[in-house]
C-alpha cells in the first residue's frame, strides 16, 4: 500500500518540500535545466485510492507530489521548479456555509488565494471534472460561478471521457480551455484481495446458494441504496433467493435513516453503514456475486472500476458514467423505467455475464492510466 499524499501546512510546508526535492533528484537524477516538478492535490483525499493511483508514476518523471486540504495553505508553498495545482473537489471551502451569500463570499476568497499562488509560483492550473456540479448542488448559484470560473482561468481540464467535455461546456454555457482524457483506473493492488470466497461469506452469515447483490459506496440520497433494496424485495416476491450487503460511510443521515426504518434487522440484508476499511473492500466484494449502482446520473463512478477490480459484474445506470463499460463487466439499465433495476437484476441471475475483456482490463491498469497521465503533466507544464 502506498503512503499518504503529504499534505502542507504552515507549520511543515519548507521542510516537506525541501525534503521532496532532495528526494526526487538523488531518485531520479536530471539536469539542472530541467528541475524536479511539484503536482499539489487540492484537496487530498487518503481515503479515496484514485489520487494514490494517478500520481503512481510520478516520481518516474521527476515529479513529486504533495498536497493542500484548503486554498489557504498556498501561500506557504514555493518550489522553484514546474508546479501543477491539480483542483478535484472544492467541497471543503463551503464547509460551514449556509447561505449562498455565504458561499459566494467564500469562493471569493479562494479565487483570490489561487490566483496570488499562480501569479507568484507560474502554477499552471488543472481540474479533475469528477462531476459536473457536487452531489446535492446546496448553493447553484455559486458553484455555477465556480465551474465558470475554472473554464475560463485554468490551464487545462482533465476529463475521464471525451464525450464528458460537450456535457460540460453545456452545463457551464461556455467553451472549454484545452483539455485532455485519462479514463479512470482499475484498484489493482491498492486493495486486499486475498479473502477466500466462501470466507467472505461467513463473514455475513450469507448461504452458499443464495444470490448476494452488494453496494459500495457512500450512503446518499441520489445513490439510491433503497431502489437496490426495493428491486431485491421484488426478485423475492418472484420467489428468488436473494440477498443484499450495503456497506459505506453515511453522509445523509436522511437516507441512512430511511434504510434502517424499512431494512433493518432483516437476515437477508446486512446494513454496515459506516466506513469502510480497506481490509474489508475484499469481504463485501467476494461475498457478492454482482455489485449493483443504482444511483442517479452521474459523470464517474469509482465503485464500478473498483467492482472491475474483483472482476465482478456491476449493475448501473445507462448514461455518462457507465458508457464504455461493458467490457469490463457494466450491465446497463434505464433509471427512467421503474422495473428496469430488478429486471437487470434477474438477468444477472439467470444468464451470468461473461468475464470482463482482458483487453480492457490492461488498459485500465493503474501504470498504464498514471503514465498517461503524466505524459499530459508534462505537457502542460514543460511543454
Amino acid at each position: 500500500m502506498a503512503l499518504p499524499i503529504p499534505v502542507l501546512s504552515a507549520e511543515n510546508a519548507g521542510p516537506t518540500l525541501t525534503r521532496l526535492w532532495l528526494d526526487i533528484d538523488r531518485a531520479v537524477p536530471g539536469p539542472a535545466e530541467t528541475p524536479p516538478g511539484l503536482i499539489l492535490a487540492m484537496p487530498t483525499a487518503w481515503a479515496n485510492k484514485y489520487q494514490i493511483l494517478l500520481y503512481k508514476t510520478a516520481a518516474r518523471h521527476r515529479w513529486a507530489v504533495a498536497g493542500v486540504t484548503l486554498p489557504d495553505a498556498l501561500e506557504h508553498v514555493s518550489w522553484a521548479g514546474p508546479v501543477v495545482l491539480h483542483a478535484h473537489w472544492f467541497a471543503g471551502i463551503f464547509n460551514g456555509a449556509e447561505t449562498e451569500a455565504e458561499a459566494g463570499a467564500r469562493l471569493d476568497q479562494a479565487i483570490a488565494r489561487i490566483l496570488a499562488f499562480r501569479d507568484r509560483t507560474g502554477a499552471r492550473l488543472l481540474w479533475t471534472a469528477h462531476n459536473v456540479f457536487p452531489h446535492g448542488n446546496r448553493f447553484p448559484n455559486t458553484f455555477l460561478r465556480l465551474r465558470r470560473w475554472i473554464f475560463d482561468t485554468f490551464d487545462a481540464i482533465h476529463v475521464m471521457d471525451p464525450d464528458h467535455l460537450p456535457v460540460l461546456e453545456t452545463a457551464f454555457d461556455r467553451p472549454a480551455p484545452p483539455a485532455f482524457a485519462v479514463p479512470h483506473m482499475l484498484y489493482d493492488g491498492a486493495v486486499q484481495d486475498d479473502i477466500d470466497p466462501v470466507a467472505a461469506r461467513a463473514h455475513f452469515g450469507l448461504a452458499p446458494d443464495t444470490f448476494v447483490f452488494g453496494y459500495f459506496g457512500s450512503i446518499q440520497g441520489y445513490k439510491r441504496v433503497d431502489a437496490l433494496l426495493e428491486a431485491m424485495d421484488a426478485l423475492k416476491a418472484q420467489g428468488r433467493d436473494v440477498a443484499a450487503v450495503v456497506g459505506g460511510i453515511p453522509v445523509e443521515h436522511d437516507a441512512v435513516r430511511a434504510l434502517y426504518h424499512r431494512w433493518d434487522g432483516r437476515p437477508d440484508i446486512r446494513l454496515l453503514t459506516r466506513k469502510i476499511h480497506d481490509h474489508e473492500i475484499q469481504y463485501l466484494h467476494r461475498a457478492a456475486d454482482a455489485m449493483v449502482l443504482p444511483y442517479g446520473e452521474t459523470l464517474n463512478s469509482g465503485a464500478a472500476l473498483m467492482a472491475a477490480t474483483f472482476r465482478k459484474p456491476f449493475i448501473m445506470p445507462a448514461g455518462a458514467a457507465s458508457k464504455d463499460l461493458e467490457a469490463l463487466g457494466a450491465i446497463r439499465f434505464d433509471s427512467a423505467d421503474a422495473g428496469a433495476l430488478a429486471a437487470a437484476m434477474a438477468r444477472v441471475m439467470d444468464a451470468p455475464p461473461s468475464p470482463p475483456a482482458p483487453e480492457a482490463l490492461a488498459a485500465r491498469a493503474p501504470d498504464t492510466i498514471s503514465s498517461a497521465f503524466m505524459a499530459e503533466i508534462e505537457a502542460l507544464a514543460r511543454g
